[in-house]
């Protein structure tokens, strides 16, 4: 009797594959999985370095960097500026007030088009369909890779009871300008200065300033400590409320806590904290005088740039008092960033 030589797999064989195929594939995955976040840290940098040469191009263009926010309908010397948190609700409402520096340096980053859409007699929620337009360079993949587009709200809250809330998807952003050190150099836990957005007034203490404060364009003369050393961009957390509309990212603050278009916590960070994973709640809550963390979704801390243009990973283990130092552009307190 001839007999035909076996082709297929026994039962056994198979298994036995199956659980050879799943031991690579586990063995691979972290591989992967860190090669593809090895990735997005590296756009994420070059995120930052765009944003920093724009910002250099319009300090070129116009002599100094853009105010951080714009909170009157004209700049103002000084530290001290009283305007209407809700510019809608005035007849003397302009497009530049409640904006941020980021909507300034829309044309130093290819959106001239964008720009030129805004329209400067009306205030962000007036601009709304210009606002939730997402713009790459303000994304960071390793943050946004992972939520959806429903989960990118943009909400301005209610001013009265009887008023409707504003929102809108799109428009987001994962990078801020500093704003300076909220807390004392020599008791990080004491807060030295008043930084209100929803009161009338905005008051900073010249000698923990950053780079970006409302109302007031700094120069890169104005910077004392040096370029190199002081921090001018970084990475922001972002804040998922849990309240009535839970896809909402917000600020109880007349303001966004998403969006690179309106003034606010949304596009402003303090150096008080040196944890990556703060974010406002661990900051004093939902308090009028307090900014967000720098933060990011990386492990260990997160980027930042710095006023020449270079950008630095900085870790959260580092320095309370130094980190508030590199936030701080003229203090007189020469800190490197690591």
């Amino acid at each position: 009797m001839r007999t035909h030589p076996r082709t297929a797999f026994s039962l056994v064989e198979l298994l036995v594959a199956i659980t050879i195929i799943g031991i690579l594939i586990a063995l691979l995955l972290p591989a992967v999985q860190a090669a593809r976040e090895a990735a997005r840290r590296l756009k994420c940098q070059n995120n930052l370095k765009q944003i920093g040469l724009a910002l250099h191009n319009y300090a070129g263009q116009y002599g100094a960097l853009p105010p951080g926010a714009i909170l009157s309908t004209s700049y103002q010397a000084g530290g001290t500026s009283n305007y209407d948190p809700w510019p809608e609700a005035t007849s003397s409402a302009s497009g530049m007030h409640g904006t941020s520096w980021m909507l300034q340096i829309l044309p130093f980053i290819e959106q001239n088009a964008l720009f030129d859409r805004w329209d400067f007699t009306k205030s962000v929620v007036g601009n709304q369909a210009v606002a939730a337009t997402d713009i790459g360079v303000f994304y960071c993949p390793t943050r946004r890779s992972g939520i959806r587009a429903e989960d990118r709200q943009i909400m301005f809250p209610k001013r009265t009871p009887d008023d409707a809330y504003i929102g809108w998807s799109g428009g987001g952003n994962d990078y801020a300008g500093c704003i300076g050190a909220q807390n004392s150099f020599t008791n990080p836990t004491t807060s030295n200065v008043k930084r209100q957005f929803c009161g009338p007034t905005y008051v900073y203490r010249p000698d923990m300033r950053g780079v970006f404060v409302p109302n007031i364009a700094a120069t890169f003369n104005e910077i004392a400590d040096g370029l190199s050393n002081t921090l001018a961009i970084g990475e922001v957390p972002r804040t998922q409320w849990t309240g009535p509309t839970p896809n909402y990212y917000w600020r109880p603050c007349h303001t966004s806590i998403d969006g690179w278009a309106a003034a606010g916590s949304n596009t402003l960070f303090d150096t008080t904290s040196a944890d990556s994973t703060n974010d406002i709640g661990q900051l004093g809550g939902f308090n009028n005088d307090y900014f967000e963390s720098a933060g990011s979704d990386h492990a260990g801390g997160a980027h930042f740039g710095m006023a020449d243009g270079s950008v630095h990973f900085i870790g959260e283990e580092i320095d309370q008092i130094v980190y508030a130092h590199l936030g701080s552009m003229a203090d007189g307190q020469i800190a490197q960033a690591p």
